[in-house]
């Protein structure tokens, strides 16, 4: 599932594939962009750990990447949640891993959720990549 400003970038990934991109507009005002994807199998007990390999360029620094993975229970409250922030991205990918996380009694479904936070009006054009994303469930 993918938000606004969200597309798939057609050259070559880290991989040797596509990538997500997330674009950040000039001018473009306060606010989160967020994809998410349902991480199966992530029932109480498991492990979840996710690696991925990230881009960006944020000259003027108006927006950041957040990668988290969250469990919600049936009414959607946030039971557990682990995340990376990266505030300065590199225009090459570098590779990420996020904290092992325990899945917690009461889970219902589990996320990973890629965001970018636009932190304030951006000066330039901005946009990170997210590729080669690894979930691992044990």
């Amino acid at each position: 599932a993918q938000g606004k400003g969200w597309s798939i970038y057609t050259k070559a990934g880290s991989d040797g594939s596509k990538s997500a991109m997330c674009t950040v507009e000039k001018g473009e005002p306060v606010g989160l962009k967020a994809c998410a994807k349902m991480i199966n199998k992530a029932d109480p007990g498991w492990i979840v750990k996710v690696d991925l390999d990230i881009a960006g360029k944020a000259k003027s620094q108006s927006s950041a990447a957040k990668i988290t993975v969250v469990c919600l229970d049936a009414t959607g409250n946030i039971l557990q949640e682990v995340e990376k922030v990266i505030t300065v991205p590199s225009s090459e990918f570098k590779t990420v891993s996020l904290p092992e996380l325990i899945v917690p009694p009461g889970t219902v479904d589990a996320y990973l959720m890629l965001m970018v936070e636009v932190k304030k009006p951006a000066k330039s054009k901005e946009w990170w990549r997210f590729d080669n994303v690894l979930i691992n469930v044990k």
